[in-house]
């Protein structure tokens, strides 16, 4: 079953990725390079819905939640 996870960061929007696990969504975070030397994970929010997000720049440039993998910034399609 896969979750779709919010990464907080110290600083920019922060990322989104839906996952198997936090751990693999930490993983696929990495694989992209993400987050940068500069900028921290701050909290994690599990089950995160669309609604919850800045609705005029993260959402219209979000990749679709339901497919595995980082939706924004959008790597998953």
């Amino acid at each position: 079953m896969l979750t779709v996870f919010w990464f907080n960061t110290s600083s920019g929007l922060g990322f989104g990725v839906t996952a198997e696990s936090q751990v693999a969504a930490e993983d696929l975070l990495r694989k992209y390079g993400y987050p940068s030397r500069d900028v921290e994970i701050t909290s994690v929010v599990a089950g995160v819905k669309f609604a919850d997000l800045d609705q005029k720049h993260i959402v219209p440039n979000a990749g679709p939640i339901i497919v595995k993998g980082i939706w924004y910034p959008r790597h998953n399609v």
